[in-house]
């Protein structure tokens, strides 16, 4: 079961009062979602690929896409995205499922990721370029409307008033 799944059974049956999860999941259950802030997204690729390609349009054109998200519309989402901004589209994505997975297979050159990383040498061997506003997803709280807790409503009330 994919922790999204788990997360959403979890609200489902009263154990959480809520979760959040970034807009490029999907969640299937009819719970009441609510976007909290934008997270900056970057190019992740490692630099063995940068300098086998050499551009980001020519790694996007040879290299599948990986991503932990389970949306084929965010997948799609990005194929345009990466085809508007790079006029390039990748052919292939690949599901992964952890980001301990999906840095293996960066670092193995096996392909590239959008993920919200800043810039700097913080990590070996990756290259790490940020992303203009197309790229941003956004930090989504979901809960049950029915099953709304002071706490959470509290919550809800930091986050009044945000973009």
């Amino acid at each position: 079961m994919l922790v999204i799944e788990a997360l959403g059974e979890s609200l489902g049956n009263g154990a959480l009062d809520g979760f959040l999860f970034s807009d490029a999941q999907t969640v299937t259950r009819p719970f009441t979602c609510q976007r909290l802030f934008a997270i900056e997204q970057s190019f992740i690729c490692s630099q063995a690929l940068r300098d086998q390609y050499h551009t980001l349009d020519a790694i996007i054109a040879h290299r599948p896409f990986l991503t932990k998200s389970n949306s084929q519309e965010y997948v799609a989402k990005m194929r345009r995205n990466c085809s508007h901004v790079f006029h390039q589209s990748f052919r292939e994505s690949r599901f992964c499922h952890s980001l301990s997975e999906q840095f293996l297979l960066i670092s193995l050159s096996q392909g590239f990721a959008i993920l919200p990383m800043p810039e700097g040498d913080a990590y070996p061997g990756l290259t790490v370029i940020p992303l203009g506003d197309d790229f941003t997803e956004h930090a989504v709280l979901a809960y049950r409307q029915d099953g709304m807790t002071e706490e959470l409503k509290k919550f809800l009330s930091l986050f009044a008033g945000m973009p």
